[in-house]
Parts: structure tokens; C-alpha cells; sequence
């Protein structure tokens, strides 16, 4: 079960990596479980086969862990072009603010909190029940993920107005 650009590792180093993911992306003992078992059928990833550890790994992916690992080997070449998301957008408005000191933090944990603050209020607004944990969860909705940019550009103008350009 080889996907595109996947990589290869033993089944120590998925879990490994697995358990670095859940304590990078904060998160808990519960809801760890139910995403391993929403994924697998199992709540535990000693349980699970090579290509079901794969696709948790991925599912930690895509909800913001950055793996680091160095690299087994690769079974397809990654595709070179990638188009930058919306949220690649907020990250480097993010990095640009704080590197012109607007923002303290620039940390992805700080952008998280600020991701946060705004979407889970315009959702809890809504009636919506799903808060999201972290901004690479704004991929899936282009409309939170303009609100967020939309503030992040606003500050930045407002700061900059205030003070003059930085």
C-alpha cells in the first residue's frame, strides 16, 4: 500500500513518530484514541499494521505535525509544485509580523491561539459544535480560513498606520 511520495519506515519509528505527533499537536489521551479508532478500528498503534500506522501518520499530517525524520527512503518522487494554500498565506503574513515587530510570538502555537480565538467564536456563533485545534485545520474551510487573513491583514494595516511603515 504505496501512495505517492510516501515514505517508508519500520514499524517502531511510525509509532515513534505517532506518539512525537499527538504530543507536538497538544493532543489528549481521548481524543488520541478516537481518532486511532476512527481511523483503524483499533485504539492502540502496537495493534495496528505498517499501512494502517501510515495513515495515521498522515492523518497527523494534514492536522499540522511537521515531520523531521530523516528519511527512510522514498517509494515515488513528491511532486515539485506544490500551490501554497491559504494557510501557507497566513503563516508567512504571520512571519512577516513578527519579524516587523507586531507580533511578539511568532511561534505556530501563537498562530494556532490566534486561529483559534477567531474561527471558534464565529463557529460557537453559528450553533457549530466543531472548534478547530490548530490553523493547518482551516485548509478544509476557505471561508474561516479568509476571516483569519482577512484580521491578520487588518492588524498589520492598522499597526502599520499607526506607527508608520515599518
Amino acid at each position: 500500500m504505496c501512495f505517492k511520495g510516501e515514505i517508508m519506515y519500520t514499524k517502531p519509528k511510525y509509532i515513534q513518530l505517532i506518539h512525537i505527533a499527538k504530543q507536538k499537536l497538544g493532543i489528549d489521551e481521548a481524543s488520541y484514541r478516537i481518532m486511532l479508532e476512527r481511523l483503524t478500528g483499533k485504539s492502540s498503534t502496537k495493534q495496528m499494521t505498517i499501512p494502517e500506522l501510515t495513515k495515521v501518520l498522515s492523518e497527523l499530517e494534514d492536522k499540522g505535525f511537521r515531520n523531521t525524520a530523516s528519511k527512510a527512503f522514498r517509494t515515488v518522487s513528491k511532486e515539485k509544485s506544490k500551490k501554497p494554500t491559504i494557510v501557507d498565506k497566513i503563516r508567512v503574513v504571520w512571519r512577516a509580523m513578527h519579524q516587523n515587530g507586531i507580533i511578539r510570538d511568532g511561534s505556530d502555537q501563537a498562530l494556532d491561539q490566534f486561529a483559534r480565538n477567531i474561527v471558534n467564536r464565529e463557529l460557537v456563533k453559528k450553533g457549530n459544535n466543531f472548534l478547530i485545534l490548530n490553523v493547518s485545520g482551516l485548509n478544509q474551510d476557505v471561508k474561516l480560513a479568509t476571516i483569519v487573513l482577512e484580521r491578520l491583514k487588518q492588524w498589520q494595516k492598522r499597526v502599520e498606520k499607526q506607527h508608520g511603515s515599518r
